[in-house]
């Protein structure tokens, strides 16, 4: 799954000039994603806690990010900016907490279920806005959409994942689990990729559509 981050790296790299502009605020994800894992890996490998919680809340700043740019509902903007805002400042203080605590295990819970609850709502939300769009357009080539949908499979097998955590009382009983989020964090990260493989620039607007020309003044 960590692996897997990789192939939407490359195609980042290859495809980044033909993203539009919420897809190049997307494009960071891969280099959040990267760099927890690696700090997961190299400078925290007994006490990963604090880059789970980096991870959580980049995700959810990044993504709120991605989502205020692609709704087009002025209200649901507004909503998506209030929302994230709420989610931030909870992650951010219960892992302030956890510094007097000295334990951020509650933080990263909490961190992990609002991430997967709030980002799970900006997706319903542009699942939504789609459906009312009404064009006949498949809607598998919008990235964003994509993305609402890799993150709906995130977000539910992570929720029902950890769940689990709760019901182990054995280390054998929690291999399930670890299944689980390996599964849906690949599946993520593939919709993730075809997402960067479909996104196109937008349009340009052409200067003699905007700008009646001298003769067309003329005519007037």
């Amino acid at each position: 799954m960590q692996l897997s981050i990789l192939v939407p790296m490359l195609v980042v790299w290859l495809r980044r000039r033909d993203f539009p502009p919420a897809v190049k605020i997307l494009s960071w994800y891969v280099y959040l994603s990267a760099f927890c894992v690696l700090g997961i890996r190299f400078f925290a490998p007994y006490d990963n806690s604090l880059y789970l919680i980096y991870f959580n809340v980049g995700k959810i700043a990044l993504f709120a990010t991605v989502y205020y740019k692609a709704v087009e509902s002025v209200r649901m903007r507004q909503l998506v900016l209030i929302t994230a805002l709420a989610a931030l400042a909870v992650c951010v203080g219960l892992t302030a907490s956890g510094f007097f605590t000295h334990s951020f295990d509650l933080a990263v819970v909490v961190c992990r279920v609002v991430q997967s609850a709030v980002l799970a709502a900006f997706a319903l939300v542009y699942l939504e806005q789609m459906l009312g769009h009404g064009t006949t357009a498949p809607v598998s080539r919008d990235p964003i959409w994509l993305l609402s949908v890799g993150q709906l499979l995130y977000s539910a097998g992570t929720v029902t994942a950890f769940s689990l955590d709760y019901l182990s009382r054995t280390p054998y009983e929690q291999a399930p689990k670890s299944m689980i989020v390996a599964v849906v964090g690949t599946i993520f990260n593939v919709f993730l990729t075809l997402a960067f493989l479909r996104a196109k620039p937008l349009p340009a607007v052409a200067a003699d559509a905007e700008t009646p020309s001298a003769s067309q003044l003329a005519r007037a």
